[in-house]
């Protein structure tokens, strides 16, 4: 039988391997895919490790196989949704907040310059940003809750 060491054993397995070979990910927007990939992987390889100590195998290949399909599949979905909810709260803050989220997630984004743009101090500046993001993760929190 599972117990929930073995996964927090495996999780933090994962997480070194991640942590190991983070520099081998292509590119940021493929991150969940390759993270997924070593987690199967690693999940797979403690299966057959406990299989061998264990001597007997409580789920199979093509069990855990379908588990990662259907985690794959509910993934997508959710990122859908957090999508629509981000786009709702973006919808309620203000033009100029919107812009400076914009502005701050722009790969080229200078914060002195982006403080200056909207009449601000620096400190200022990512106090307001700051707020900005607070409102956001609340509106997020309600609209989850609401669903």
């Amino acid at each position: 039988m599972y117990r929930r060491e073995d996964a927090s054993d495996v999780m933090q397995k994962i997480a070194i391997i991640l942590w190991k070979k983070f520099d081998q990910l292509q590119s940021d927007d493929d991150f969940r895919k390759w993270s997924f990939g070593v987690a199967r992987f690693e999940v797979l390889a403690w299966r057959r490790d406990l299989a061998r100590e264990r001597e007997r195998l409580v789920l199979s290949t093509e069990t855990i196989e379908l588990m990662a399909q259907e985690l794959d599949r509910n993934a997508e979905q959710l990122d859908l949704e957090k999508e629509a909810i981000l786009q709702h709260c973006l919808g309620k803050l203000k033009k100029d907040q919107r812009s400076a989220l914009q502005d701050m997630y722009d790969d080229e984004s200078n914060t002195p310059a982006l403080a200056q743009k909207f009449g601000k101090s620096i400190t200022g500046f990512y106090q307001w940003i700051y707020r900005i993001r607070q409102r956001l993760a609340e509106c997020a929190k309600q609209v989850a809750d609401a669903r």
